[in-house]
């Protein structure tokens, strides 16, 4: 009788070691993805910019962009994909025929970048964050 209840005790013993090794494996595994994630971080263009002369230009995470540029007191609409590659940030419009590459910068909320028409009319542009 008293063999028998040695093994069982060995037995429930081995189970729950088992158990608990299990159970440290997952949470580390659950602490490593919680630590990568947090590592993500979305690029800083995501959201809107706009400035005070009507200009605005929308980012979104699927690369699309939506702009709104104010040229000689006439707005036009640009719509299309945009790729960033280190500072440089290149505009391919999908409504019109226009590519647009420049350097930008962003400082606190405040996004710098060139814009060059269509006519060739380069502008500087100083936008600030007005929504993510």
């Amino acid at each position: 009788m008293k063999s028998t209840n040695i093994r069982a005790f060995a037995r429930e013993k081995k189970m729950n070691s088992s158990s608990s090794v299990k159970l440290c494996v997952t949470l580390w595994l659950l602490i490593l993805l919680a630590l990568l994630a947090s590592c993500i971080e979305p690029s800083p263009l995501y959201g809107t910019w706009a400035d005070n002369k009507g200009n605005t230009f929308s980012f979104f995470n699927d690369d699309t962009f939506s702009a709104r540029v104010v040229s000689y007191g006439l707005a036009q609409n640009y719509n299309g994909n945009y790729s960033v590659l280190m500072n440089t940030l290149t505009l391919s419009c999908t409504n019109v025929d226009l590519r647009v590459v420049t350097e930008w910068d962003i400082r606190g909320n405040i996004m710098y970048l060139d814009w060059v028409s269509a006519e060739n009319d380069s502008m500087s542009m100083t936008l600030f964050k007005i929504s993510n």
